[in-house]
């Protein structure tokens, strides 16, 4: 599974798009977090919440 923390920016939506081409694990986590592929796991967290943060990347 490869997660990407802030997913919501264009970083992580950019990095999202590509990542497909190398996995179809992928979750996205970020206060309102939206698919980009169809296949990606999603979690809502806020990121500066260290016990929700802890819990996305488990």
């Amino acid at each position: 599974m490869r997660t990407i923390l802030g997913s919501g920016s264009a970083a992580g939506t950019e990095l999202a798009k590509q990542l497909i081409n190398y996995t179809n694990n992928i979750r996205l986590v970020s206060r309102n977090p939206q698919k980009i592929n169809e296949t990606d796991q999603l979690i809502k967290a806020d990121l500066s919440d260290l016990a929700t943060l802890d819990e996305a990347v488990k």
